[in-house]
């Protein structure tokens, strides 16, 4: 996959939304990675790039692993 579909996009959004992550801090590129992963940028909003060679619903588990182990200042109400 070289780049994420709407419906996709939509699925990281829901997820982060269960995290309280306002959307407005989300930054996720359209195109996808080798590898991938989260980020958390200097200006404190969250990075999210989806890696090119692994199934989007696998990858998804692992994003929301991968939130969970954010600290709580990087959440946002």
């Amino acid at each position: 996959m070289d780049a994420l579909r709407p419906q996709q996009i939509l699925k990281i959004l829901e997820l982060t939304d269960s995290f309280n992550l306002h959307r407005e801090t989300i930054v996720i590129p359209l195109s996808t990675e080798d590898k991938g992963g989260v980020t958390i940028l200097a200006d404190r909003r969250v990075r999210i790039v989806v890696p090119k060679n692994k199934p989007f619903d696998e990858w998804l588990i692992e994003l929301k692993a991968e939130l969970a182990k954010m600290s709580p200042p990087t959440m946002h109400e």
